[in-house]
């Protein structure tokens, strides 16, 4: 009996509606954007994309948190396997989850760079996961 391969959602995804949701709503204005409502929500939207890869590695490595899982949940699996990502996966939670998601940080720097963050993340993941950028 063949076995269907299960389809992984795409962290990726949520990457880029994070990225149109800036571009789209947010409203460049000279080095900031315009409305802090939307700069929340690109935030909101990246930060789960990380989790989301980080949770698909965690599968494969057989790791399961009963319950909800904690950002120290992540952390102490990442430090486990890649202690570099680690400081990856710190930055991204204060870039995306805090100044973005929380704060609604203006600076279009500040967005640009925690969506870089989280596109290394995802491809870090990636590389062990492989799903597919679609």
């Amino acid at each position: 009996m063949k076995h269907k391969k299960e389809k992984i959602e795409n962290p990726y995804n949520y990457l880029e509606n994070a990225r149109e949701i800036l571009k789209e709503k947010a409203k460049k204005n000279g080095e900031f954007y315009t409305y802090r409502k939307y700069v929340k929500m690109a935030g909101h939207t990246a930060w789960p994309g990380v989790l989301l890869a980080l949770d698909h590695l965690m599968d494969k490595h057989h790791i399961k948190i009963k319950g909800r899982k904690d950002v120290n949940d992540y952390r102490t699996f990442i430090a486990s396997i890649n202690k570099k990502m680690l400081n990856y996966f710190n930055s991204a939670y204060e870039y995306l989850h805090l100044f973005m998601g929380y704060d609604g940080n203006l600076d279009i720097i500040t967005s640009k760079h925690g969506l870089d963050l989280a596109q290394k993340l995802i491809d870090w993941v990636n590389t062990q996961v492989e799903f597919n950028k679609e």
